[in-house]
């Protein structure tokens, strides 16, 4: 199964999302039901819940979506650093941190400034949500 890093953005555009049809709600209900694996880290982690709470995004979902990454996903140390880029945001580091030492597939990110000019990080190729469930529906439909 393919080894999915999601920034941040993917989790915040999702759960403030209008559209139950929004690529980044399409995205996390992709890793529901099991067509990816999630990686996570204990900073993303960190990083998600604050920006969550920021957001003003429900406890409630919060919990649950805590709960559920507690469950299914692929959990890491965090332990590797990624190299200083000058022209990232250095908060963006963790994110490509946590592909390179999950030796993630895809890191998945609505960063137009930082990460998706990027392309690729040590074998990571990193989309935006619509070009991930793209790739997400072509290889369901070669499992066919």
């Amino acid at each position: 199964m393919i080894k999915v890093v999601l920034d941040t953005s993917v989790f915040i555009a999702a759960l403030l999302s209008k559209s139950q049809t929004s690529t980044p709600v399409l995205v996390l209900n992709s890793w529901r039901g099991q067509c990816f694996t999630l990686v996570m880290a204990p900073q993303l982690l960190r990083e998600l819940v604050v920006k969550l709470m920021r957001k003003q995004v429900p406890q409630a979902d919060i919990e649950d979506l805590v709960t559920l990454i507690a469950e299914a996903a692929l959990h890491i140390s965090g332990t590797y650093e990624a190299t200083r880029l000058d022209d990232i945001d250095p908060d963006d580091n963790i994110f490509l941190a946590a592909a390179y030492e999950a030796k993630a597939d895809y890191l998945v990110s609505l960063d137009r400034q930082h990460l998706l000019p990027l392309k690729h990080y040590h074998g990571t190729q990193i989309l935006t949500p619509a070009l991930f469930i793209r790739v997400i529906k072509a290889a369901a439909s070669d499992q066919i």
